[in-house]
């Protein structure tokens, strides 16, 4: 029930609050951001430029099949993006969906993987089969097997955003990214709004990975605050103190579960 030209300053909030995380816990060049250009311009202008790792989206919200945001100008439009941007695009593929289905997914794949080639930057790839009660094995096995057909499309991202997945799935697809991409970047957790004990379950599991780079999951974080905010519950400075909390909260858990892992291994975290 807010008014829609609030979202731009509520994004440059939000950015305010990582920075904030950033030095309370001391993690220059390790913090990140996805922001869109649409309500985050002037969000993503602030956080450029302060070694923070940036995803920028492109696709439409909820389209299925996928479209982006600039249309056909998509390749003109990254000309004018700064380097350090990353090409963030959420696509819904099912690799058990009809064969036009899947055509059209992966003709959009790879007029966005020709237009970063081109550009120079580096592409995120948040892979997200739709639920399909007829399909066949888990939900983690139905990723990889998308991953493995945009791999063998000839489209290697630098980055993938997955959901948690099970210990044995993340042993397997830190062997298809070893086998079929070993300079990929590796992957980040996405979020959905789970509550942060289902993340930190996720955080355990994927603390054994060897491609498990972080995670991104905004809206775990901050939609309660950010609620607040718009419904005048809460001030500027009050939002960016609980946003940061949660940040740092979570990056607590994210921390808790490596340590964990490198003490079972033997490891000095």
């Amino acid at each position: 029930g807010a008014e829609e030209s609030r979202l731009p300053r509520l994004k440059q909030l939000l950015v305010e609050a990582v920075a904030r995380t950033e030095q309370e816990l001391d993690l220059h060049q390790r913090v990140g951001v996805l922001i869109d250009q649409r309500y985050g311009q002037d969000a993503l202008n602030e956080a450029t430029g302060r070694g923070w790792w940036i995803g920028r989206p492109v696709e439409m919200p909820g389209s299925n099949p996928l479209e982006f945001e600039y249309g056909r100008s998509l390749g003109s439009q990254l000309q004018h993006w700064p380097a350090e941007h990353v090409v963030k695009c959420l696509v819904p593929f099912d690799p058990d969906g009809t064969p036009d289905a899947r055509l059209e997914q992966e003709t959009q794949l790879r007029t966005l993987y020709d237009a970063v080639l081109q550009s120079g930057h580096e592409l995120l790839l948040e892979v997200i089969p739709p639920l399909n009660p007829h399909a066949a094995g888990t939900p983690g096995e139905r990723v990889l097997r998308a991953m493995k057909r945009i791999y063998n499309l000839g489209i290697r991202p630098e980055w993938w955003k997955l959901a948690p997945l099970p210990a044995q799935d993340w042993a397997a697809s830190d062997a298809l990214i070893a086998a079929r991409d070993p300079y990929c970047r590796g992957v980040v957790l996405l979020g959905l709004n789970a509550p942060f004990a289902e993340l930190a379950e996720g955080f355990q599991a994927a603390a054994r990975s060897a491609s498990c780079r972080g995670f991104a999951v905004g809206r775990s974080l901050f939609l309660e605050p950010a609620r607040a905010w718009l419904q005048g519950e809460v001030d500027d400075a009050t939002l960016v103190t609980q946003a940061a909390q949660q940040f740092a909260e979570l990056a607590g858990l994210w921390r808790q579960a490596r340590e964990a892992h490198a003490q079972s291994n033997g490891v000095t975290a």
